[in-house]
């Protein structure tokens, strides 16, 4: 059962301040809340980079979201229990882009600032220390610069999820998503934006097995030479298949389907227990 929406009559074309109206409503908030929690010019200077790059990539997403949803000429009775929510967004849309993207801007630059210390020590350097015999890397490598990127890894991973739960709900909203709809669950512009996010959150997953290799070589000490060797080979491969999984959620758009980039994420989160949990411990009771 469908319902035939009416056709809308001539409307005036109102000006674009949406993105701008959001821009300056959550540069506001950031600026005012940076001068609270944010002391030292450090503090205040991390606050604002992270905040803003939060901010933006959150309310772009938002923003191009909805710049990519279709018009809903037939809607479903999922997309007609939905149109009060989209007449209550309708009239609210600055305040809301703003708030989406100013809240979780703010915690980050919140974040962002209790790390100060640690960003200062990264940039005077790090090359002081005994190097590892294995990666030949300073002490001062493992107790500033790994931290400092850990950080940056955990900062994208936390913007690239909010960014994905705020385009997909936008994308729901709007009917690009349809959950109840077999024959049509995502429209094109939602699948082509819904995969790359998920593939650069894959990218960052990579990049995150690849710092617990330096994380795992730090404490090498607590470690025999074969289960340091098996907890590296582990984190390896598990980095490899990380970045195959972000590629195959980049063929999304073209192949149109999500059943190849799921299955792979699948056996992802399966090797990640097998190879990166038991083998190691097999290697380390076994051997």
């Amino acid at each position: 059962m469908v319902f035939q929406m009416p056709t809308p009559g001539p409307t005036r074309r109102r000006p674009r301040v949406l993105p701008l109206a959001s821009a300056i409503s959550a540069g506001l908030m950031l600026g005012a809340l940076a001068v609270l929690v944010a002391p030292t010019w450090a503090q205040f200077t991390l606050f604002l980079v992270f905040g803003s790059v939060m901010a933006l990539l959150v309310g772009g997403n938002c923003w191009l979201a909805h710049r990519l949803r279709q018009p809903l000429s037939v809607m479903s009775p999922e997309q007609v229990s939905l149109d009060p929510c989209r007449q209550l967004v309708a009239g609210r849309k600055p305040v809301l882009l703003a708030t989406v993207a100013g809240v979780p801007g703010v915690l980050a630059g919140a974040a962002a600032a209790t790390h100060a210390e640690l960003w200062q020590e990264t940039v005077r350097g790090a090359e002081w220390g005994v190097r590892d015999p294995i990666l030949h890397r300073p002490s001062g490598f493992y107790l500033t610069t790994v931290p400092w990127y850990r950080f940056l890894v955990d900062f994208g991973f936390a913007a690239m999820v909010a960014s994905l739960a705020a385009a997909g709900a936008v994308h729901y909203l709007y009917g690009g998503l349809q959950l109840q709809d077999r024959r049509r669950r995502s429209t094109a512009a939602a699948r082509a934006q819904l995969s790359v996010l998920c593939a650069v959150l894959l990218a960052l997953k990579a990049a995150a097995y690849w710092l617990d290799r330096f994380e795992i070589v730090g404490r090498a000490g607590q470690l025999g030479p074969r289960e340091l060797g098996a907890w590296l080979q582990a984190k390896s491969v598990l980095c490899w298949l990380a970045l195959i999984c972000a590629l195959l959620f980049l063929t999304v758009p073209m192949r149109h389907r999500w059943l190849p980039a799921l299955t792979g994420l699948g056996l992802l989160l399966f090797c990640s227990g097998l190879v990166g949990g038991v083998y190691p411990l097999l290697v380390r009771y076994l051997g």
